[in-house]
Parts: C-alpha cells; structure tokens; sequence
C-alpha cells in the first residue's frame, strides 16, 4: 500500500481498537455457567464473527429455548462492564496510528461485526469515540462478516474508493470481509484473539505501530 494514497483507515474493533477477544470470552464461559452449559467442539469459532449466531448455534446444539439476540445483548454488556472496571485502554500503538493519520488529513472508520450499542459503549469507555469519522456495526448491515457488507458500508458513507482505504483486522472472518470488499488489509497477529489465520491478508504486522501512514 503506497502510504501516500490512503484516504480512509478502516479498524476492527474488537482485537484491533481494543484487546477484547478475552473480554468476549470472559462473557461467554460466564453465561456457559448461568446456563448450565459445558461447550463443547460442536460449536464454531466464535472469534470475527457473529455473536447472535454463535448463540443460534448454541441454542440448536443444546436443544434450548431462547433469544440468540438477547443472549448476544447480555454478552455484549458483560464485555462493557469489564471495559468500564478494569479501565481498560486502547491496544498499543492505535493511538499513535491514529493520531498520526488525522495529521495527514486520512479519515478514520471502523468496520464491527458487534452491535450498534457495544460499539458506542466501547468507544466511549475508552475515550476514543471522538477519533472516529464512520462507524458500522454488524446489526446495521444484512450480512456479517466473513462477507464484505459492513466494509461496503462504511466505504459508501465515507463516499470512499476501495483502492485508497486500508483495514486493519485480527480475525480470518475479518481478513475475508476486508479483501472482499476491494480494500488492502493489514492482517494484525494478535495472540489473544485465538491464534486466528491472518494470512490472507495483504501485510501481516504484529503491531499496530507498523501501519503506514
């Protein structure tokens, strides 16, 4: 990616704004317990993708009753509680990058599989919100990722080109979404988030520092 030409930066949040991945996980073993579940190798990998849909599929294995929409919502504010808590902050180096790009006049968007309330809540709580020029959360599109459609959305609202925008993802789901959409994506190896395959992505970076712009 030629530093020069990028206009819109693009970051997953989740494992890329903010080491949250143990957070989500943290939130799930602890509805696993409220529900007096034992997971098992019958549900997927959870990780850059859909948490309603990861609680469907819980709800089909297990032969339960339920909301997977409202099952997402408890995870989703048992991640905000551990942000606003522990006073978490934002992952090394995304401020840096940030701050670095505003200079140079790159609009900053994020692309998030997590609903429109965690998204606000997180960004918020990590005192970052102001830094961000779009955002697109999962439940504002029809399709989460692996497929491009909140990528698609955030380049539309920005009235951005795909050849001058760059993500940053951590997931495989992420890195799919990214290039499907057109746009050159930084494949960040967080090892937090599962040990997830980056490969496909057009540079892989083991920190948020080596982003150029």
């Amino acid at each position: 990616m030629d530093r020069q030409g990028i206009e819109l930066l693009i970051f997953d949040m989740d494992g890329v704004v903010l080491d949250s991945e143990p957070l989500h996980e943290n939130a799930r073993q602890w509805m696993f317990r409220e529900l007096a579940i034992s997971p098992d190798d019958r549900l997927p990998d959870p990780v850059g993708k859909s948490s309603s849909g990861f609680w469907r599929r819980v709800l089909e294995v297990y032969h339960m009753e339920g909301d997977p929409y409202e099952l997402e919502k408890r995870q989703y504010s048992l991640v905000a509680r551990q942000i606003e808590e522990n006073h978490l902050q934002p992952s090394d180096g995304f401020l840096d990058v940030v701050k670095r790009a505003k200079e140079r006049g790159i609009r900053i968007g994020l692309a998030s599989s997590s609903t429109r309330v965690l998204v606000d809540d997180a960004l918020r709580l990590l005192d970052v919100d102001r830094y961000f020029d779009i955002t697109v959360s999962g439940d504002e599109v029809a399709h989460k990722k692996p497929e491009p459609d909140v990528y698609l959305k955030v380049l539309e609202l920005a009235g951005g080109e795909p050849g001058r925008s760059a993500a940053v993802e951590d997931s495989e789901a992420g890195v799919r979404a990214a290039r499907r959409a057109g746009i050159f994506c930084y494949g960040y190896v967080n090892e937090t988030s599962g040990g997830q395959d980056v490969s496909g992505a057009d540079k892989v970076i083991r920190h948020l520092g080596e982003i150029e712009v």
